[in-house]
């Protein structure tokens, strides 16, 4: 009886340092491996069931969303920018431009020259891409 169990133990170690071994010469690949049978487990459910109601909550449709806030949000902050705010950021990186070429750092006043420019010119690139109704958002008021 002994000697069955001294076998099995000895092959169970074998086994192990074997599979060790294995493991710390292959591990980069074990690990992609995994990576990758992980994501796909874990992405499996909802590539499969795009809208056909097999879902655990009937269907994967997605809400109506309202962009009205974010959109008031967006005109409020045009309404500073283009308002003495937005002057005085203009004329703060002007003048930051101008004393930091002169100094030499001409990265610096190019940096400061963008923003000068962005907000003189904010709301013709956001409205270029997004559209134009952008309302400031005044509450209780007519």
């Amino acid at each position: 009886m002994r000697r069955i169990v001294s076998k099995i133990n000895g092959g169970y170690k074998a086994a192990c340092t074997k599979l060790a071994i294995c493991g710390m010469q292959n591990s980069k690949q074990l690990l992609i491996v995994l990576g990758v049978v992980l994501i796909s487990s874990g992405v499996l459910e909802l590539s499969i069931a795009q809208g056909n109601g097999s879902g655990p909550t009937g269907s994967y449709t997605e809400a109506q969303y309202d962009d009205e806030l974010v959109r008031n949000g967006v005109g409020n902050l045009f309404r500073l920018i283009e308002g003495a705010f937005g002057a005085l950021i203009m004329v703060v990186a002007g003048l930051g431009a101008i004393i930091a070429a002169a100094m030499g750092a001409y990265r610096a006043a190019l940096g400061m020259l963008v923003v000068a420019l962005g907000a003189f010119i904010l709301r013709a690139l956001v409205s270029l891409f997004f559209g134009v109704q952008y309302q400031s958002y005044s509450y209780g008021q007519n």
